[in-house]
């Protein structure tokens, strides 16, 4: 029998603690594109007002005609594909700098592997999902009234009403760049930290928040954070970044094509609005249904897992 006064072998053997994953990294990220964008936008929107300063003649001590030419630049649709170049490009920057920071491989930091194997169904799933999820909170906000306060969305509509050439750029960089780089900063750099270090139903909640936040408009930010969650809870299902990226491409590039080809929903009537809300509404929660009975799941990630 073992003396009381003997150690235990277990006792002697020290017990090494993972260091928890350090969250300030990526908020200083964000904060750092908040603020490159912001910056961006000021300086394009004080080119663009000098500009026509110089060529309409403007005397900049009559506060009226400023105001007058500062609401005619809100909607010239070049302005606003500016706006969309420079927050895509700088979000793509963002992702892939800090993902080449970072010590783990860019890849896996990014989640850009394969991830677990995703039936062929639930790509078209995931896709009718987004869109369905869009229209109910388009339907919603146009049945409450607060459609009229959103000025990005608006601008982007208009902005697919432009000249062809402003419109293929805004397709390129609202679409493939935009989509690309939103789910590699927000959902691969940002969420990967902040669900290793929070769990993921915090993590998920916390990235969609950030990336609300960076649209900048009463209306379209808590639209934002709507699908940011759908968005990110799909990459937590498939452990990859590659359905996301998908669906949010192609939902891009269906929203801007239809404000260009099609009437405005918008301007439809209430009844219409109120089928679409509860049509949509059922069709997506059917639709989350399905891919959660999926046989595709990423294992937990540990929450005190070193980075």
């Amino acid at each position: 029998m073992d003396s009381p006064s003997e150690p235990s072998s277990a006792a002697s053997i020290p017990i090494s603690v993972s260091p928890r994953p350090r969250v300030w990294t990526v908020l200083v990220a964000f904060m750092l594109l908040l603020t490159a964008i912001l910056v961006g936008g000021v300086i394009v929107a004080s080119i663009a007002m000098a500009v026509e300063m110089l060529r309409s003649g403007v005397d900049p001590r009559d506060s009226e005609a400023i105001q007058a030419m500062t609401e005619r630049l809100k909607t010239r649709p070049w302005l606003l594909v500016a706006g969309v170049m420079i927050s895509s490009t700088l979000g793509l920057a963002a992702a892939l700098l800090g993902g080449f920071l970072s010590p783990k491989p860019l890849k896996e930091r990014l989640r850009l592997e394969k991830g677990t194997p995703v039936p062929a169904w639930a790509w078209g799933a995931a896709l009718v999902g987004c869109f369905t999820l869009g229209q109910a909170m388009e339907s919603l906000s146009v049945l409450t009234g607060v459609w009229d306060y959103t000025a990005s969305l608006k601008g982007l509509q208009a902005t697919s009403q432009g000249p062809f050439a402003t419109f293929a750029l805004l397709l390129f960089f609202g679409t493939l760049v935009a989509g690309t780089a939103e789910e590699l900063f927000f959902r691969g750099y940002v969420q990967t930290r902040l669900v290793e270090r929070w769990g993921r139903t915090a993590g998920i909640a916390g990235a969609a928040t950030l990336f609300g936040i960076l649209h900048l408009d009463p209306i379209h930010s808590p639209m934002a954070l709507v699908m940011g969650l759908f968005l990110g809870w799909l990459a937590e299902r498939t452990g990859s970044l590659r359905l996301p990226i998908f669906v949010h491409i192609l939902n891009n590039l269906t929203s801007f094509l239809v404000s260009r080809y099609a009437p405005s929903t918008a301007q439809l009537p209430t009844s219409v609005h109120v089928t679409l809300l509860a049509v949509c509404s059922l069709v997506f929660v059917g639709v989350v249904t399905a891919l959660r009975r999926m046989d595709a799941r990423s294992p937990e990630p540990a929450v005190l897992a070193g980075s």
